[in-house]
């Protein structure tokens, strides 16, 4: 629309003086001779002018064009940005706790309660062994159920870290369903400031008969104290 203003603007002055040139060129021929280096020196400026308003639009609609390129940039700048995020979020699952927050207690049941024969649970166990000390594992992980704040189901793996300093990985063998857990879906309420967040698949036959009696599979060293963080791996 400034394009299409200017030429309008240019026309009209060209217009405007030319009827001048010829006007005082008209009166002139009445008194004297026609001045020839006059009227060249007045359609030397019309043309001067026509140029720099030339000169005007095609300096808009360059300024215009490089206006949007440098949006359009902005625009897959923030894209990119967003994407990045978006990709960091996903690589980075951690799940700390509060300091407060009392998870040391560590629950266990055993795998021969899982009887649906059609179930993932079911057949991870068929893969599971059981170590010396009663845990069912997969290679180094050890078989645990999770809630559904924390984990989207089965065969996930996450590598948790105590206030210790010991760190273990697990392998997510059954689900805590959400009817048991606190309205995060993290953790099985106990009251007082403790929660139970993850809990141990076990043979109790091979288990330890003192670990039994506590009913908190964090009696052993290398499992005991609160839950640091919860680390998708």
């Amino acid at each position: 629309m400034e394009a299409i203003s200017i030429l309008g603007n240019c026309s009209f002055c060209f217009k405007l003086l030319t009827s001048m040139v010829m006007f005082m060129c008209g009166e002139g021929e009445a008194t004297a001779p026609r001045n020839d280096d006059f009227i060249r020196q007045q359609e030397a400026i019309v043309t001067i002018a026509a140029l720099d308003s030339e000169d005007s639009v095609e300096t808009t609609v360059a300024a215009a064009s490089v206006q949007k390129q440098d949006e359009q940039k902005e625009e897959a700048s923030e894209e990119d940005t967003e994407e990045a995020s978006a990709e960091l979020c996903s690589e980075s699952e951690v799940y700390t706790f509060d300091e407060g927050f009392d998870s040391s207690f560590k629950a266990y049941m055993d795998y021969r309660t899982i009887t649906d024969t059609a179930s993932v649970q079911y057949e991870i166990q068929q893969e599971a062994y059981t170590d010396e000390r009663g845990f069912r594992r997969i290679g180094d992980d050890y078989c645990v159920a999770l809630g559904t704040g924390i984990t989207d189901g089965c065969g996930e793996r996450f590598l948790i870290t105590l206030d210790s300093g010991c760190s273990f990985s697990v392998i997510v063998s059954d689900v805590k369903a959400d009817v048991h857990t606190d309205s995060t879906c993290t953790y099985v309420p106990l009251g007082g400031g403790r929660g139970n967040v993850v809990e141990f698949i076990i043979d109790s036959s091979a288990a330890d008969s003192a670990m039994l009696s506590s009913g908190n599979a964090g009696y052993y060293d290398d499992l005991h104290g609160n839950i640091k963080s919860i680390e998708k791996i």
